[in-house]
Order: C-alpha cells, then sequence, then structure tokens
C-alpha cells in the first residue's frame, strides 16, 4: 500500500451468504406472512439506524464539543448507508491524493468534497482535507475537517492498543484503517488477513520511519466483512 510522504501527516497530526439458501416452506401462506413481517421490521430498524446517524451527522456538520464519536460511527455502520469499503473505490479520492501530490489544492478540495458528499465518514478524506485547506487558506473547512480527523482518530486509539488479536484496534473501513496508519507516519511491510472465535482481524507489519522498529498491529475488521468486504 503506498504510503505519501511522512512529514505531511506528522504535520496534519501534531496541528490536529448469508450461507445457503432455505429450504422451500412446508406452508407458503404462513411463510410468506413471516417474511412480510419481517421485512416491515428490518425496514423500520433501518430508519431508525439512518435517523441517528443523521441526527449525530448534523452535530458533526456542527463541530458539536460533545458529540460521541464511539456511537457516531457505530451509528453509521448500522444505517443504510454505511460503505465498509469506504477507500480507493471512493469516487475522487484517487483524483484527491493525485492533486494533493501535484499541490493543486483547488482541485484536491473539489475531490474531497466529491468524496464528502456521499461518505462523510472517510477518514482519508478529511485528512487530505486539512492539508487541502489549510494551503488553500480556507481556514474554517480546515476546521471542519480537523475536528472529523481528531475525533475518528481518537476514537479508533480508544478502541484497542493493536498489540495483539484481543487488543486489536476497531476499524470500521478500508479508509479509516488506511487514513490511521498514514496519519501514524507508518510504513507498511506486509499485511494479512487472520481469524479466532471472535472475528476477522488486518494484520499489518509496519516500520516506524524515524525509529527503524518493525512491529505488527492488528485491526478488528469484522464489521467490515459481516457487511461488505475487507478489501478492494
Amino acid at each position: 500500500m503506498a504510503i505519501l510522504r511522512p512529514e505531511t501527516y506528522f504535520t496534519l497530526r501534531g496541528t490536529i451468504q448469508r450461507g445457503l439458501a432455505i429450504g422451500l416452506c412446508a406452508a407458503l401462506a404462513a411463510c410468506s406472512g413471516t417474511t412480510t413481517q419481517n421485512t416491515d421490521s428490518d425496514g423500520v430498524l433501518r430508519q431508525q439506524n439512518q435517523s441517528e446517524y443523521r441526527q449525530l451527522l448534523r452535530e458533526a456538520y456542527q463541530l458539536s464539543f460533545t458529540l460521541d464519536f464511539d456511537r457516531l460511527r457505530k451509528a453509521y455502520v448500522q444505517s443504510p448507508e454505511y460503505n465498509p469499503y469506504g477507500g480507493m473505490k471512493l469516487e475522487g479520492l484517487p483524483e484527491a491524493y493525485s492533486s494533493v501530490e501535484q499541490a493543486d489544492f483547488d482541485d484536491c478540495l473539489h475531490n474531497v468534497d466529491k468524496v464528502l458528499k456521499t461518505n462523510y465518514m472517510s477518514l482519508e478524506a478529511h485528512m487530505i482535507g486539512v492539508v487541502c485547506s489549510g494551503q488553500a487558506g480556507e481556514f474554517e473547512r480546515e476546521d471542519q475537517h480537523r475536528y472529523m480527523v481528531e475525533g475518528l482518530m481518537t476514537s479508533i486509539e480508544n478502541s484497542g492498543d493493536g498489540k495483539s488479536q484481543e487488543s486489536a484496534f476497531l476499524t470500521i473501513s478500508t479508509s479509516e484503517l488506511r487514513g490511521f496508519v498514514r496519519l501514524k507516519g507508518l510504513q507498511v511491510l506486509d499485511q494479512s488477513i487472520v481469524y479466532d472465535k471472535q472475528g476477522i482481524y488486518d494484520k499489518m507489519q509496519v516500520r516506524d520511519p524515524e525509529s527503524g522498529e518493525e512491529y505488527p498491529l492488528f485491526f478488528d475488521v469484522s464489521q467490515q466483512f459481516a457487511r461488505g468486504s475487507g478489501g478492494e
């Protein structure tokens, strides 16, 4: 996985199937009635989860000091808007990376907006947004992006220490995982998926470019696999 120049992110951080098909029901009418009831119940639940996510997202737009980012991330996963990829498959994200490397900060912000329009929870997009809005002199936008970066990073950091599967960092999308590693300024040497009875984990062998130390980091990606795929 390509890592952008570490100094950029040190500065930023410093300032900031279901299985096999079920057999035919013996009583078609009963099966149909049950399915309708379950579908209605699932629809109500999705609406409630979407409502909670949207309510919390409004607090994020307002830079609320009391917003619970753990709750926001959980509500996002449970909402119909959840994107388990949240990474390079997002329209505009590859272009945003390209723009920031070319120091085209206006185009960078245009592409960041394109990403956030469909996925405001993209850690990578907000991370890039801090750099580009600061360089473009759009300081209110910089504050918005920094607010999301710091809130999301703190929530991930508080979920574990990443030293083992038992204490893995909890990430909910590819964008979170990649953004976290990049903001830490780490270089990824190797990556693999490991399993145990508790969940599915992304194991990354990383190097700290400042100290030269190499060590594994574990990320709990169970929620991504439950709703989609862990990779791209």
